[in-house]
């Protein structure tokens, strides 16, 4: 007479040791997150942290910090995981990585710091929810000293130009080479900021290394082919000019 098979248990340190390499690989099933952040964070354990504040697991996301994960973790190409989880939109991940110790003035290969990368959102309350737990409002670029203000402008995101104003961003500030949000806004041929920096008390005559004053960057073309509202804020702005379209 036959007997019965029976299953014989998988041992436990087998099971354990398992457990720990599929965690390692970010293999395990229901984490699908984790398996996109090995791809774009350094190494495994960065990547397990990081999948641990996606998922919203403080206690876990705070024993891989106590094992020698980074708060401020990068993925291959230099973007701090704050940066990084602002791009992706998770808000809830992003309020965690803070209350875990994430320096938001830390920047990405670019110098681009968490505000730069709220500024470049067509999301505004990013900038809100940053500012709000303490992030000064002209942090500047770790690479080129430009502000928020500065990408907020390169980005075209009006209402970012307008809630960072709102916080009192200076409209003066230089970055290295002497360039002020006035003559950023010439530059990029943002008419209707030129107008709101001037109003707020933006200094006309501020020179750049160069010695040019964001006159000779503004917009010299015919005014007949700008939209009514902008070619109304155009006049205004040559009026306090007098007319004048270079230092």
């Amino acid at each position: 007479m036959l007997r019965p098979m029976t299953r014989r248990p998988f041992p436990l340190p087998h099971l354990l040791l398992a457990a720990l390499l599929l965690a390692a690989t970010g293999c395990t099933q229901g984490h699908e997150s984790m398996t996109t952040d090995a791809r774009s964070f350094d190494n495994p354990a960065q990547a397990q942290f990081v999948a641990a504040v996606r998922d919203g697991n403080a206690a876990l996301a705070r024993e891989l910090l106590a094992s020698g994960a980074n708060a401020n973790a990068a993925t291959e190409e230099g973007t701090p995981a704050l940066n990084w989880l602002i791009r992706q939109g998770d808000r809830d991940a992003v309020r965690l990585l803070l209350e875990l110790g994430a320096d938001p003035t830390r920047g990405d290969a670019k110098g681009r710091t968490a505000l730069h990368e709220a500024a470049l959102s067509k999301d505004a309350n990013w900038i809100d929810l940053l500012l709000e737990r303490g992030v000064p409002v002209d942090v500047p670029n770790t690479r080129n000293g430009q502000t928020a203000l500065f990408d907020a402008l390169r980005a075209r995101e009006a209402d970012n130009i307008d809630r960072l104003l709102a916080a009192g961003a200076k409209v003066d500030v230089r970055d290295r080479t002497g360039t002020t949000p006035l003559h950023q806004a010439a530059l990029v041929n943002d008419i209707p900021s030129v107008k709101r920096f001037m109003e707020a008390g933006a200094d006309p005559h501020a020179t750049d290394d160069t010695g040019a004053t964001f006159a000779s960057y503004l917009y010299d073309g015919d005014p007949s082919v700008l939209a009514a509202p902008v070619r109304r804020d155009y006049q205004w702005i040559r009026e306090r000019l007098g007319g004048a379209t270079t230092h």
